[in-house]
């Protein structure tokens, strides 16, 4: 996927994370970025073969800058030293759920979803969860689905410890009504980043994330309030 000069950059970048050491590698930088645009077009090519919502969405729109927003961030680091790409029917940037791909040296993982929408939202997701649970059932059992997604993320800090307004505990989808966000992940691990089989694998790890994300998306559209501004799916 990157090859070893690019990953040489970030190893770098994470022991130089300064503008100076970043501004005399700048032709580094963008020969990395180079490679992430040619994997952002291969994946979202596949993706757009089974997703006709991606249809107008640009490989450019798949990446993130590299700059980090450090404004209220007790870090200072400029940089960011991790790698990933967002695919959605707006872009990285936009407002649905889409595919996303990340890898850190902490962290490395295929998935997708929703991440921590607001109030007016969660709540649109959640009846419609609630209203189409045979429906969300059915996808989350998906053999394709399940064999590489076991089940939604539950983390502790974006699940509720008791029914949200509005639902009882006996409800069949209760355990995912509490949840606040909607996301899926599948482990990878760093060094995947420098193997030529990553790409075709990404691949078959987002495609059958197609009927999740659309099933978020028909909730989050059908949302008849035009300034309401969601957080993206992915995490920055």
């Amino acid at each position: 996927m990157l090859s070893e000069e690019s990953l040489v950059f970030l190893e770098k970048l994470r022991e130089n994370n300064h503008k100076d050491w970043f501004s005399q590698h700048r032709k580094d930088y963008e020969l990395y970025r180079k490679e992430l645009l040619t994997a952002a077009e291969y994946i979202l090519k596949a993706l757009k073969t089974n997703d006709h919502e991606l249809a107008n969405t640009k490989p450019s729109q798949c990446l993130f800058r590299i700059n980090r927003d450090i404004r209220f961030s007790a870090d200072k680091r400029p940089y960011k030293t991790h790698v990933s790409l967002g695919f959605a029917p707006d872009g990285r940037k936009g407002d649905l759920a889409g595919y996303y791909v990340h890898f850190d040296l902490e962290e490395s993982f295929v998935g997708g979803g929703v991440y921590m929408p607001p109030a007016e939202v969660l709540k649109k997701i959640r009846n419609d969860i609630d209203l189409y649970w045979d429906e969300f059932s059915d996808i989350l059992n998906n053999p394709a689905f399940k064999a590489i997604y076991s089940d939604l993320d539950f983390e502790e800090m974006w699940t509720l410890t008791r029914p949200p307004k509005g639902y009882e505990e006996n409800n069949p989808a209760i355990k995912y009504l509490k949840l606040k966000s909607f996301t899926v992940t599948h482990p990878l691990n760093y060094s995947q980043l420098s193997d030529s089989e990553t790409l075709p694998m990404l691949i078959e790890h987002l495609l059958p994330l197609k009927d999740f994300v659309h099933f978020l998306n028909r909730a989050i559209c059908s949302d008849d309030e035009p300034n309401v501004i969601l957080k993206p799916f992915y995490k920055i």
